[in-house]
């Protein structure tokens, strides 16, 4: 068994040796060519699509332009008086006929300047149903094949809208897809309308797009559709729905702008699955080449576990020859590997000089402990306190005696170290305890740049209360430097001491970042130790509590709550005990 799991072992070893060597690097390696690939193609797609919808936006802006430009001109050139006594008018006289001339000379160059334009109505109320038309002047509306666009102009709520419909202009032809502009007058009753052509509008779409499979819809703001993108388009129908159900971002990416002067929406769609073939594909062969570098291998490391058994059952029999006391057989002659010799000839060394290197390794450690004593001998605390009181001097004579932070900083830390210094084991007056950790708190406020927003909630009768020295700044530290320091804004600090029956209790609350379960349990767990680890970050709280524990008892001992987000809690408490009570005792 102890053979098998050996065994186990060094094919693990060996595993994740060449799993780290090969399989890992090629994992990365692919991870940021799909993340490139995908990144770059989005930014393409996705600036692809804005030109795309530039250019549709554009082209509208200049359709309901021209509408915009014909309603200008006629109210604000007052003719819509004009027009509305020419379309009463039966017998024309020969000023009506120059103004129809004039009016009709504007018009056509309003249609010449625009291609896509098809035909121009404009309509104002009048009792013999007249209208104009830029093809035929002033007709009755009876005369018309087209008049679906009168009730549509007069019965919609709307002052300007763009719909989609058929027009005939005669009788004998098939009925042709035309978008047209509505806009009604502001002064009069009635309107114009400015009809375009759909297929050469579809046909100008088109050839903005990049993409073979690019789609452009124009809906209302119902998601109506009103216009696709090429014409043959088959799904138009399918996308409009997507986009009304809020699922066409499943399958498609696409862009979209509201023209609210409208109530319309201009969408620009390519389907996911061909734009990310190639990132597809690229994923697939990264998939096949990890799928073979993993099963090449665990074979490998099968295999060169079993090449190497041999020399690791000579090594546990070294090992187990040393367990039972016998003498450790000479490594076989027949070895020709190298490195399995050095190993066995070094544990065969290991096992029979122990007692040598155990000898070493006290001497060391006496040796390590009487140079720390040194070192310890070598520091004294009153002369770097004067040293401090020094650089303070210094500081106010080259500022020509102006307070700086540094000497606000300075005076704090020598207030700290000559109240660390002076308290000793004695006790002390809480008062005297807060006016320490305020001093540490300013001092922390000028290292990091930070209010550091600290609420106190002290009961002030508790001013004279002794307490064992240094016990509230440790916690406070670690609220800063554990919780709030690594928040951007919006951290502060609670302390409260209040007087609980015969006790007094004390909380320290940060809003910090808090502590994950199981960092929790390593802390409290240090807590229950009377050895404290000098290594960790938290060493002020293991001590703290040793020296509740060690002064007040057991019921004294730190108490930590924290949640990940919400921040953290470290209370205590202990007897009531006042400087008054102290002296007559």
């Amino acid at each position: 068994m102890k053979t098998l799991k050996v065994k186990q072992q060094f094919i693990k070893k060996n595993f994740y040796v060449l799993f780290c060597a090969f399989v890992l690097p090629t994992l990365v390696s692919g991870a940021i060519i799909i993340y490139s690939s995908y990144s770059k193609t989005t930014k393409e797609v996705d600036r692809h699509l804005d030109n795309t919808l530039n250019l549709v936006v554009d082209n509208l802006n200049d359709l309901v332009g021209m509408s915009k430009s014909l309603n200008v001109y006629i109210e604000g050139n007052n003719l819509t008086s004009s027009l509305s006594r020419l379309m009463n008018s039966k017998n024309l006289s020969y000023n009506d006929r120059n103004s129809i001339l004039y009016f009709s000379s504007f018009i056509t160059t309003l249609s010449n300047f625009n291609s896509l334009s098809d035909s121009i109505y404009i309509y104002l109320s009048n009792d013999i149903n007249r209208v104009y038309t830029s093809s035929r002047g002033f007709v009755f509306l009876d005369s018309l094949s087209d008049r679906e666009w009168i009730s549509l102009l007069m019965e919609t709520d709307a002052d300007q809208w763009i719909s989609t419909r058929y027009k005939t202009d005669y009788s004998f032809e098939n009925p042709k897809p035309i978008l047209s502009v509505f806009s009604k007058f502001h002064s009069f009753s009635g309107g114009s309308v400015i009809n375009y052509s759909l297929n050469y509008i579809q046909s100008l779409y088109e050839s903005t797009m990049f993409y073979s499979n690019q789609i452009i819809l124009l809906t209302d703001y119902n998601d109506n559709l009103l216009m696709t993108a090429p014409a043959s388009c088959e799904n138009s129908s399918d996308l409009a729905a997507q986009i009304s159900s809020g699922q066409i971002g499943e399958r498609y990416l696409y862009r979209f702008c509201n023209y609210p002067e409208y109530k319309i929406r201009v969408y620009t769609i390519v389907p996911k699955s061909t734009l990310f073939q190639e990132v597809i594909n690229a994923t697939k062969n990264i998939i096949l080449i990890l799928t073979t570098i993993i099963i090449v291998t665990i074979l490998l490391a099968y295999y060169l576990s079993l090449s190497s058994y041999n020399q690791l059952n000579q090594v546990i029999k070294l090992f187990d020859c040393a367990d039972k006391g016998e003498t450790l057989p000479s490594p076989p002659s027949n070895k020709k590997d190298m490195y399995s010799q050095i190993l066995e000839n070094v544990i065969r060394l290991f096992l029979q000089n122990n007692y040598l290197k155990i000898q070493l390794s006290e001497r060391k450690y006496r040796l390590q402990t009487a140079q720390l004593q040194a070192l310890q001998y070598q520091i004294n605390p009153h002369f770097l306190y004067n040293t401090l009181q020094a650089i303070n001097y210094e500081i106010l004579t080259l500022s020509d005696g102006v307070q700086t932070n540094a000497n606000l900083m300075l005076e704090n830390l020598a207030d700290i170290m000559r109240y660390s210094l002076s308290t000793g084991d004695h006790l002390v007056m809480l008062s005297d305890e807060l006016e320490n950790c305020r001093k540490y708190i300013d001092i922390q406020r000028n290292r990091y740049e930070n209010p550091i927003p600290v609420i106190w909630k002290m009961d002030n009768s508790l001013d004279t209360a002794l307490i064992i020295p240094l016990i509230l700044q440790p916690l406070i530290e670690n609220a800063i430097l554990h919780g709030i320091k690594s928040m951007p804004e919006n951290g502060r600090i609670w302390i409260s001491i209040e007087l609980i029956g015969s006790n007094i209790r004390f909380r320290v609350f940060d809003n910090g970042i808090g502590i994950n379960a199981a960092q929790l349990a390593k802390l409290n767990e240090s807590l229950r130790t009377d050895h404290i680890e000098y290594a960790s970050s938290h060493i002020g709280l293991p001590n703290c509590n040793q020296r509740l524990i060690l002064y007040y008892g057991k019921d004294s001992a730190l108490r930590i709550q924290s949640k990940p987000g919400l921040g953290t809690l470290v209370s205590f408490i202990i007897p009531s005990c006042r400087a008054v009570d102290s002296a007559r005792s």
